[in-house]
């Protein structure tokens, strides 16, 4: 019996293209239910592997997962929520990921 792939878990997933990508899930009703994290482009996709762009093949797919979510990715991602639980004279951020971007950003003077 053959099964489709399936995106079921955080961690690190290899691409069709053969270059790996850390996911997390983005927590959504969308279709686009996994993203990519500690990654410079945005990147979204489906749970079955596609990339979020058409339904066309692409080299951006996702076709086999490779292991757990490196500690350095988890470490920063734990520095960010912490940041943005336990700063209450600022607004805290709506998404994990604005809370990953105002912890890369410069102080305001």
């Amino acid at each position: 019996m053959t099964t489709e792939f399936r995106i079921d878990k955080p961690g690190v997933y290899r691409r069709r293209d053969g270059s790996e990508v850390c996911l997390w899930p983005a927590f959504s009703e969308s279709p686009l239910q996994w993203f990519a994290v500690g990654h410079k482009l945005p990147m979204s996709y489906k749970v079955n592997g596609d990339f979020w762009v058409g339904g066309e093949e692409s080299e951006f797919d996702i076709v086999a997962y490779v292991s757990p979510l490196p500690a350095e990715i988890l470490q920063r991602m734990a520095e960010a929520l912490e940041a943005a639980e336990y700063c209450p004279q600022q607004t805290t951020p709506a998404t994990f990921g604005e809370a990953l971007k105002a912890m890369t950003q410069e102080p305001k003077q």
